[in-house]
């Protein structure tokens, strides 16, 4: 698809929400970073505003400094600006060879489940209200 198809597509999906009194639709990226003193990058969770919620789309650690608390740092981050903006939650895909448990243990609910996703493996929804 090119740029003036997607313009139209665009178009019409915005056109077919004012139609149906469905929310405004809005997506804002946000990011947080964490630099070792060197100002070596070591950490970042990258999320979209979508509504009143957010999507963490990319939570990374670098791996020789996994284990010291800077992906949950991260993640406090995002649930301080979820309640400082008065959010409903935050929501995330992880896939069964990642993080789950990892969420699991910050307080995230699986919400589902593709079994499968790829093949052997499966891909969970994380979702925590705040």
């Amino acid at each position: 698809m090119n740029e003036n198809q997607q313009r139209l597509v665009t178009a019409g999906f915005e056109i077919h929400t004012k139609e149906s009194s469905a929310p405004s639709f809005q997506k804002d990226r946000i990011n947080w970073l964490v630099y070792e003193e060197s100002e070596l990058l070591v950490g970042v969770l990258t999320a979209d505003v979508l509504w009143d919620w957010i999507y963490i789309d990319e939570l990374w650690v670098d791996k020789n400094y996994r284990g010291r608390g800077i992906g949950k740092e991260l993640m406090d981050k995002a649930e301080q600006y979820a309640l400082s903006q008065g959010m409903t939650g935050l929501w995330l895909w992880t896939q069964s060879w990642q993080a789950a448990e990892f969420y699991d243990q910050l307080g995230y609910k699986e919400f589902t489940r593709f079994v499968d996703f790829p093949k052997g493996h499966h891909r969970i929804g994380f979702r925590k209200q705040v």
